[in-house]
């Protein structure tokens, strides 16, 4: 069987609406016609998706899976694509623009390239965060982050690219061990990206601005306040594991969080964002009950 020259591989939950939005949208700016393949990792509870998905969109492979995590359910779709190239995308993203072939023209033009991510705006086409800083948590982080936003300009060496939209080489996502299924979410991406970096052959890490993708975080403009405690408990819980693999204090990580979102706080209640500043003190405590609980 001819390979695929490029796999868009999308893990989903639950949320069916915002899928099929994705899936609409790929089919409508497939610009590479039968080199690409999309395939769904399922992670969902029950069938329903499954189905739904199986029945309107015959030319969407589709797996089911135990809700194995982020990184586990990209790894399932991986290993069954067929695509000399990799694009790990978020159901809640819609393109807007022809994409794959500029894709596999960044590939071959550059034979170290290894993974690349591209401009990520919202709904109403504004900017958002494309990329993070890597394994800096503190205030300075924070504001440096910002002068990288405001400016769009990408750091390798200090960032990596957003989970939202990874565009990887398959050789350097399979020399780098694929996704660690340890993590069950939230920081896969920086930890791919140091293996990538460190064990793969073609090992370079871009942003092209040029591309846009829209995010839509989650599907929902808002996020609550049981959101900001669940995410910041799991991040916790991920921190553990990510800091033992790479010898980092986890005591210092949770240091840089604490004042971080202590400065959030601050410039939260100056201008008069109340409720904002009422859910970052919740996360502030979180991390501080975990910076209790390490020592």
């Amino acid at each position: 069987m001819e390979n695929k020259k490029l796999s868009v591989i999308i893990v989903s939950f639950v949320n069916i609406s915002i899928l099929k939005d994705c899936l609409d949208s790929i089919k409508k700016y497939n610009d590479i016609g039968d080199a690409l393949e999309v395939i769904v990792s399922d992670n969902s509870p029950t069938y329903d998706l499954v189905n739904r998905i199986h029945a309107e969109y015959s030319w969407v492979t589709i797996i089911k899976n135990e809700n194995i995590g982020f990184g586990a359910g990209n790894n399932r779709g991986a290993e069954i694509s067929k695509g000399d190239y990799l694009l790990f995308l978020n159901p809640d993203t819609v393109l807007i623009e022809p994409i794959f072939q500029f894709a596999i023209d960044k590939f071959y033009e550059d034979s170290d390239l290894g993974l690349f991510g591209v401009q990520l705006v919202s709904r109403n086409l504004k900017k958002t965060y494309s990329f993070f800083m890597m394994d800096r948590e503190g205030i300075f982080s924070l504001l440096q982050s910002r002068w990288h936003y405001f400016f769009n300009t990408f750091s390798s060496d200090k960032m990596f690219i957003s989970g939202a939209d990874l565009f990887v080489r398959r050789t350097s996502f399979e020399e780098a061990g694929m996704f660690d299924e340890n993590i069950f979410m939230y920081k896969e991406e920086p930890d791919l990206t140091k293996r990538i970096k460190s064990g793969s052959k073609s090992n370079k890490i871009c942003y092209f601005k040029e591309k846009k993708i829209v995010h839509l975080e989650g599907g929902t403009d808002v996020k609550d306040e049981s959101y900001k405690i669940k995410f910041a408990k799991r991040l916790v819980e991920t921190d553990k594991y990510y800091c033992h693999k790479y010898g980092l204090q986890l005591q210092g990580v949770l240091k840089q969080k604490l004042r971080r979102s202590r400065f959030k706080i601050i410039i939260l209640t100056l201008f008069f964002r109340r409720h904002r500043a009422r859910i970052e003190k919740e996360v502030y405590h979180v991390y501080k009950e975990a910076l209790i609980n390490s020592r």
